[in-house]
């Protein structure tokens, strides 16, 4: 699932090829995937001009000329994809612009699209927690979150009413840079545990940002390229390797709440 890098390089990317651009028709073969219905989808966003593009957790806001939007959240497949001539197979919307092609790729049809009159009293958007690379995400706040919330650790960390865009992939990463097991109980964890995990997070998610994001799976950059942060991954799908630290180690995964945990046993304690 693209999670905060893999969207917000999509963000990025994409500002500069449809921000000031028309929507003149739309297409889809997937009328499940809109919220609240494809018809209204497509009445609210036709003639309309794009005015901004943004991220809010794992979740794409467009905002059009009207002061209404549109939300895309690519879930566990989905891709957002810029081209003149749109190419490939499970592409399941497009939007034709006044100039070029903004796509949805989705292999399993999980992705949704919601035209959005309301942004700010929208369940999906109002109710997610802090971004953690914003100013407002600071250590102090972190902690609150953490003395607030009971749990494992990992499954705090992908809370999105916590905190906003960290999924399986950098939940696993950020968990071994701070050399805490994702079993660890949330209220257990001392306050120099909690700085090192604080750090963790920031770096690891800058680090995957400036490398374009993960592909593993399916998620691809608007142009179809790859993100390139895959092979920086320590534990994610590394299962029964030697741990990259060389501790005598190796990587394991487990279930933890219908997720995989991937970790190190004998670092991450």
């Amino acid at each position: 699932m693209p999670e905060l890098p893999e969207v917000e390089t999509t963000v990025r990317e994409l500002k500069e090829k449809i921000i000031g651009r028309k929507i003149l028709k739309v297409w889809t073969d997937a009328e499940k995937l809109f919220k609240p219905n494809f018809l209204e989808f497509e009445k609210g966003v036709i003639g309309r001009t794009i005015k901004g593009i943004s991220r809010r957790g794992k979740n794409i806001i467009i905002e059009l000329d009207s002061g209404k939007y549109i939300l895309v959240h690519q879930k566990l497949t989905g891709s957002l994809l810029y081209d003149t001539k749109i190419k490939g197979s499970y592409i399941h919307l497009v939007l034709t612009l006044d100039k070029g092609e903004l796509a949805l790729s989705d292999l399993r049809k999980f992705a949704k699209v919601a035209f959005i009159p309301d942004l700010e009293n929208y369940p999906d958007y109002k109710n997610l927690g802090p971004e953690p690379l914003s100013r407002e995400f600071g250590l102090e706040k972190f902690e609150e979150i953490l003395k607030k919330s009971k749990g494992k650790i990992k499954k705090i960390l992908m809370d999105q009413e916590k905190i906003a865009g960290i999924g399986n992939i950098y939940s696993d990463e950020v968990l071994f840079e701070a050399k805490i097991s994702p079993l660890r109980e949330t209220q257990k964890l001392k306050a120099k545990e909690t700085k090192k995990l604080y750090l963790a997070i920031k770096k690891i998610l800058e680090k995957a940002i400036k490398a374009k994001g993960t592909s593993v799976s399916d998620y691809r950059r608007p142009s179809g390229e790859e993100g390139n942060f895959a092979k920086f991954l320590k534990v994610y799908q590394h299962e029964g390797e030697l741990c990259p630290r060389r501790c005598g180690g190796r990587v394991k995964r487990l279930k933890l709440g219908g997720r995989s945990a991937h970790f190190c046993p004998s670092c991450q304690k």
